[in-house]
């Protein structure tokens, strides 16, 4: 008997999460933006349009001009730039979601072009799930739409991220202290100190080992963490920004507008949960 143990899969399934932020279905929706970046992969798939293809996303960087049409669907990574054109006339699925290896570490954080697939049954059957009484049943189908389309766009960069898991286990304490209690007070300092090291020499070997900067990595966290609050119905821009111990909602917005493209409050209407 001859098995060969895939020990490597084990390894990264402890590690992969699917994190999700958003799920709606969208029938009346109006959006115009020239700058739109978010921390979380936004999956679109339209299932009506009225003809006009005046619905556009336009990703400068990859030199890409997406038409929306019904029976399509949409795939922005996280942290791409894009300008959004999005009128009442289409109707959609919006799911909004991590995959992450490790909190922090999306596995399209190096992506940078948006994704368009025709594919009518697949948002029918995304449309049918999100209305399906049995909310179980829905996740799960969800859950398995997005792992079945992420297996289309994994990035070639994705080999680098893998090797991360070994670094990994060298900051485990670190980079759960940054996802359990990281704010807008947690600095570099703080986390060498916490390493044992110098601040110089911590953002150096950080740096080296993750693949990211831990002040960069910090505002990745905070803008996460930032927009997961802010989609909360009934939350205000004060609420969040004390919440992340920002000095004040002044700091906050423009800290949030730097990373985004948008100040949150804008964003929150774009994304439904204030009123127009």
């Amino acid at each position: 008997m001859i098995v060969d143990r895939k020990q490597n899969l084990l390894t990264l399934n402890a590690f992969l999460q699917l994190r999700m932020a958003h799920a709606a279905v969208v029938t009346s929706y109006e959006c115009h933006t020239q700058k739109n970046a978010m921390e979380v992969n936004r999956l679109l798939l339209v299932f009506r349009d009225d003809g006009s293809g005046d619905c556009v996303i336009r990703n400068p960087a990859g030199e890409q001009e997406l038409t929306m049409r019904a029976g399509h669907l949409y795939f922005i990574p996280c942290n791409v730039v894009v300008g959004l054109d999005i009128t009442p006339g289409i109707s959609f699925v919006s799911l909004q979601f991590n995959l992450d290896l490790f909190y922090g570490f999306d596995v399209f954080g190096s992506s940078s072009r948006c994704e368009m697939l025709e594919d009518a049954a697949l948002v029918a059957t995304a449309t049918r799930l999100l209305v399906d009484v049995n909310e179980l049943r829905a996740l799960c189908g969800v859950n398995e739409l997005i792992f079945h389309l992420c297996t289309r766009w994994i990035p070639a960069g994705t080999a680098d991220l893998q090797q991360n898991v070994v670094a990994y286990h060298t900051y485990e304490d670190i980079l759960a202290f940054i996802r359990r209690e990281g704010d807008a007070t947690t600095t570099v300092g703080m986390l060498a100190d916490m390493h044992g090291m110098r601040s110089d020499v911590f953002s150096r070997t950080f740096t080296r080992d993750m693949g990211i900067t831990p002040k960069a990595f910090l505002a990745k966290v905070l803008m996460r963490k930032a927009s997961k609050m802010l989609l909360n119905p009934g939350t205000t821009v004060r609420q969040v920004a004390e919440g992340l111990s920002f000095s004040s909602a002044y700091y906050f917005s423009r800290f949030f507008k730097k990373h985004s493209g948008q100040p949150p409050s804008v964003f929150q209407r774009t994304t439904g949960v204030l009123p127009r």
